[in-house]
């Protein structure tokens, strides 16, 4: 008999299946591309006259008791990471700019950084937004075409846009994964693009998909972070 599928997921989990450091995984849910959830168990929130969804019960005294992963707002997700918990009193609702508030009275609700979780909905709405390859079936680096400037890429059949200094980095990587040292460090790559930024995950934060073209080799060297392409082939 197969197991149930879960609901959410631990987001150390998310970053193995999609090949990432968990420091990416912070950047796109502070960047407002990835929503970052945490489990609270009859958490007394009241919701300032606005309905909720179904998962949520009124109480006859009009006080909901709230039950299930519950969306992060960015300020609390700052705080955690800077501080590796935080506590937090609000939370985002499924309106835009609408939140739902702990009863006043209620204690705050404490979330550690290892708290944190991803629910099975937003994962997998953020591989279908930029077509991460977690499963067999799914594209792959031999999906991918390109031309020679690296301006537009071809990724299972859906092309992507690259800036000129996104195109540069991926043009970069492509002329040293034709000599013997295919590896590059970040910095490098930022100074030779005329890049302001300080790191590939910044210059690269509203193109996901160029995790299935780049990856990195794990480790620091010298204080710096070694990229190589994964692709080859031309459009």
């Amino acid at each position: 008999m197969p197991l149930p599928q879960k609901r959410w997921y631990r987001i150390a989990d998310v970053a193995k299946r999609w090949n990432l450091p968990l420091s990416d995984i912070e950047d796109y849910a502070l960047d407002e591309v990835l929503q970052l959830s945490v489990f609270v168990v009859d958490m007394p929130a009241e919701t300032n006259g606005w309905e909720l969804g179904d998962n949520n019960a009124r109480s006859p005294q009009g006080m909901l008791f709230v039950t299930g992963p519950q969306p992060l707002q960015r300020a609390s997700l700052l705080e955690i990471f800077r501080a590796g918990q935080g506590e937090v009193r609000s939370f985002r609702t499924e309106r835009p700019n609408q939140y739902i508030y702990l009863k006043s009275g209620a204690p705050a609700v404490i979330v550690r950084r290892e708290d944190l979780i991803l629910t099975r909905e937003e994962r997998d709405r953020f591989e279908r937004a930029h077509a991460l390859a977690t499963e067999p079936g799914k594209p792959t680096p031999s999906d991918v075409w390109h031309g020679e400037d690296f301006g537009r890429v071809r990724v299972a059949n859906e092309w992507h846009d690259f800036g000129p200094k996104q195109a540069a980095v991926l043009r970069l990587l492509k002329a040293a994964s034709d000599t013997e040292n295919p590896w590059l460090a970040g910095k490098q790559l930022l100074e030779e693009a005329d890049a302001a930024t300080m790191r590939l995950i910044d210059l690269f934060k509203r193109k996901a998909i160029w995790r299935q073209l780049v990856i990195a080799d794990g480790t620091v060297h010298a204080g710096k972070e070694t990229f190589q392409l994964i692709v080859h082939g031309d459009a």
